[in-house]
């Protein structure tokens, strides 16, 4: 575990157990919880991450896995084409969105290190206007490419199931603003959780 992610865990400990939030609190003691690094794989260019991600939307994470592995070879192919896309279990929609990003991002490259020093309307304005890349897949890329540990899922179902679980009906912007600045580690955590519900 590196430092960021001790200081991320030991904050979190921290406000669980000043706002008696004692499910979330038990759920962090009761295991090595997920580091931000686990999650990002610095391998992949920002073109071949985003479509990735998209490939992931609304799709089980072994569904998307098990289709990234057919798509990647394709990607890498000298000669890419729209066809390729056909019969490897993407929606028409999604072969769009792969073509568009794949085009846009092959004309117009932008650094990691741009990116970070990027404002969220900064990101907005670069991100949102291509098909495919709503809020949702915007905060994937600020989380695991950008490695912003600030970032919050609010439409993340997974998110909303175990925050449920955890804080119950308390407010989720109150309870979210309470763990900033790592509001990113505390995504992971939720999403950790998600196997305690039955």
């Amino acid at each position: 575990m590196e430092r960021k992610d001790k200081q991320a865990l030991k904050y979190c400990l921290k406000i669980a157990k000043l706002n008696n939030h004692k499910k979330f609190l038990a759920h962090l003691e009761s295991f090595e919880p997920p580091t931000l690094n686990q999650r990002i794989n610095n391998k992949l260019s920002l073109k071949f991450f985003i479509i990735k991600t998209i490939i992931g939307q609304q799709v089980s994470v072994k569904a998307a896995q098990a289709t990234w592995k057919k798509v990647e070879p394709i990607l890498n192919k000298k000669l890419f084409k729209k066809a390729d896309l056909q019969n490897l279990g993407l929606s028409k929609m999604k072969q769009e969105y792969i073509w568009g990003i794949f085009n846009h991002f092959s004309n117009n490259k932008i650094s990691k290190k741009y990116l970070k020093n990027c404002s969220v309307n900064e990101l907005e304005e670069i991100f949102l206007c291509l098909k495919g890349v709503g809020p949702w897949t915007l905060n994937i890329i600020r989380m695991f490419y950008i490695c912003d540990e600030d970032v919050w899922l609010p439409e993340d179902l997974a998110i909303k199931k175990s925050f449920k679980y955890f804080f119950h009906d308390k407010d989720s912007e109150l309870i979210q603003n309470l763990y900033s600045p790592f509001r990113t580690y505390l995504c992971l955590y939720l999403w950790s959780g998600v196997k305690l519900i039955k």
